[in-house]
């Protein structure tokens, strides 16, 4: 099956670039939250130019988002490449629901709340969540579906509710 295949792949990379598959695994989550932070404080800091509507999308729109990949892994219930395959991830993780990738689905509508509010730099912050989705796998915690997945999530919420329904 090709997801596993790809799987593989990754993983053998993941193991062969071992510091840098932790590091960008770990303190990716890091910074996106600094940068969502920072587009928070953008926003607080020009209301002469974005309105309570803006402020609640930035910050409304990313928790549906994880609500919506939260109930999915629930009802999905599928286990994570380490407790399948019986490998050792490379990040410290605990087992349990693997589809869709929570950390994917968030990087996704995050960047697309940054870039929301810094327009310019759009395709940097899908690039940084696209980086980070691909970690989850290197680290050996995610199948690319479950990224795949998380990512659509990330991104149906995050266009519906950024640029096209509110």
């Amino acid at each position: 099956m090709l997801n596993e295949k790809l799987f593989d792949i990754l993983f053998s990379f993941g193991n062969r670039h071992k510091k840098l598959t932790v590091f960008t695994t770990i303190y990716s989550c890091y910074l996106f939250f600094i940068m969502y932070l920072m587009g928070f404080i953008h926003i607080l800091l020009n209301f002469h130019i974005y309105t309570y509507k803006d402020l609640l999308k930035y910050l409304i729109i990313p928790l549906i988002t994880i609500i919506i990949a939260k109930i999915l892994r629930k009802k999905i219930n599928s286990k994570r490449p380490f407790e399948r395959l019986n490998i050792k991830s490379l990040v410290k993780h605990k087992g349990g629901n693997s589809m869709p990738s929570n950390h994917s689905a968030s990087a996704m509508v995050l960047a697309l709340a940054l870039g929301y509010v810094f327009p310019s730099y759009l395709m940097l912050f899908i690039i940084l969540a696209i980086i980070t989705g691909v970690s989850r796998i290197t680290a050996g915690l995610h199948y690319p579906i479950d990224v795949l997945f998380g990512f659509m999530i990330g991104i149906t919420t995050g266009v519906l509710g950024f640029f096209i329904l509110f």
